[in-house]
């Protein structure tokens, strides 16, 4: 319902431990073949976290395997070889992401020496000390299936355990969700070490259809020719996953056996908000609001986020505050930046109405993007909000929009533009959405897929 996205995004915490090949205290130490018994996971999709380094010569520093609550860490640069193989295959695989779901995810060459052989030789070293190969005990490299005949050359993904949305690729501290760049990425890797693309073909398939042709991934096309624009952050960056989340919970609820352990509720303590604002600051830097702001603002009102949780796990939020008609006119005639609004003028809303509503955002962590979660959060939270918040009707919600695709957002939920960029001291465009009545907005969020459900507990002053 949002485009700003200021109050959570999208990339998961850092394993501060800083050790690789640890999860808690355990150190994985060897790496275990496709076939050997391996721990079962809390749920049965994990998803990965590849940090590069360099924007002309990218190099994969670190892969943080998620499953569930546990996170497990390895550091990549002493394995160059393998780390260039997996990071190759992994942006190519994270570059069909936009694809519908996928039943086949193959990469195939004839030539020997490749990357795929890089990786295959890797799984059968069993007793190998390399972090990568033993990364989570081994489920790391087993992501990757062997061929049949093992004399072939291809691996495939293993699409049960993990999607191509579910792989994060962070550039410099930076977001890279492009399709377009994550391949030009994986050129650049693979020409470091004279591995040529258009050695390689992948065979995608979805729901028994083609969905991508089963030849080069480069159309023959230099590297050179691919060397990306890093000046130019694509457009979608910022909003993204308010952007996919939406589209998702409109058009792709899937059964993704999570939802059960899913639950919408307030934060209650400061160590939940500052994991929310960890996952905001990775995402956006400049374009975060500060951790003290943060914090005041839900010392202020901790009614304002409604938080997402697996099981304890922060995994996302939407956040909705009050302003007084004094802020709400300073921010409408662009006199004021977001920072600006204080807290200190939203406490007085926990017992008394508002007129006048900002979103600060909404968002998911990748291993949800797609599936039912951001329907329970959607959902929930609003409905938390509608039935919890002294909203005093007509009233009007506000919302900026840092991007096309969050522009196309708003608009589709009937927000008009109230300022141009220009006009605004954040210089990003301001909408608004006026509401008669209770009855009006739930009439909007249903008809774009939202019912709203019943609150979880209102929170403690």
């Amino acid at each position: 319902m949002c485009a700003l996205l200021h109050t959570h995004a999208l990339p998961l915490p850092y394993n501060k431990s800083g050790n690789a090949g640890q999860s808690g205290d355990k150190t994985i130490k060897r790496c275990q073949k496709d076939g050997e018994n391996a721990p079962e996971m809390d749920v049965p999709q994990v998803s990965l976290k590849l940090i590069f380094r360099g924007r002309e010569q990218p190099s994969l520093q670190s892969i943080r395997f998620i499953s569930g609550p546990d996170i497990y860490t390895a550091e990549a640069p002493q394995d160059r070889d393998l780390a260039k193989a997996v990071a190759i295959v992994l942006l190519l695989f994270r570059s069909y992401s936009t694809f519908p779901e996928m039943t086949l995810f193959r990469i195939q060459t004839a030539k020997p020496t490749s990357f795929i052989d890089t990786i295959l030789n890797a799984k059968k070293q069993s007793q190998s000390k390399s972090p990568i190969c033993g990364l989570a005990n081994g489920a790391f490299l087993r992501l990757f299936l062997k061929p049949s005949p093992a004399t072939s050359r291809y691996l495939d993904i293993d699409l049960a355990r993990l999607k191509s949305a579910a792989i994060e690729i962070i550039l410099d501290g930076r977001i890279v969700s492009d399709p377009r760049l994550v391949k030009q990425m994986s050129a650049l890797i693979a020409s470091r070490k004279g591995w040529d693309l258009n050695d390689y073909s992948i065979e995608a398939l979805s729901q028994g259809k083609d969905v991508a042709p089963t030849s080069s991934t480069q159309q023959n096309r230099s590297v050179s020719e691919t060397t990306p624009t890093w000046d130019a952050p694509p457009p979608t960056v910022l909003d993204n996953p308010a952007f996919i989340a939406i589209r998702e919970a409109i058009q792709n609820f899937c059964q993704d056996g999570l939802h059960e352990h899913l639950q919408v509720r307030y934060i209650r303590s400061t160590a939940e908000l500052e994991d929310l604002w960890e996952i905001d600051n990775a995402a956006y830097g400049e374009a975060s609001i500060t951790y003290e702001k943060f914090q005041d603002w839900w010392f202020s009102y901790p009614a304002g986020l409604h938080a997402l949780f697996f099981r304890t796990r922060v995994m996302g939020a939407i956040g909705i505050w009050p302003l007084s008609a004094r802020l709400a006119e300073l921010f409408t005639n662009g006199r004021i930046k977001e920072s600006q609004l204080n807290g200190r003028a939203m406490r007085p809303f926990m017992s008394s109405r508002a007129q006048f509503w900002y979103i600060s955002g909404i968002v998911l962590r990748s291993e949800l993007r797609g599936g039912r979660a951001i329907k329970v959060l959607l959902s929930r939270g609003i409905g938390c909000w509608l039935a919890s918040a002294r909203i005093d009707f007509p009233c009007e919600l506000l919302a900026l929009a840092y991007s096309e695709q969050g522009r196309a957002l708003l608009e589709g939920f009937d927000f008009f533009k109230l300022q141009n960029a220009r006009s605004m001291p954040d210089g990003v465009p301001l909408f608004a959405l006026q509401v008669d009545d209770k009855k009006q907005l739930l009439s909007t969020l249903n008809s774009r897929g939202v019912d709203p459900c019943p609150p979880a507990a209102a929170p403690s002053n």
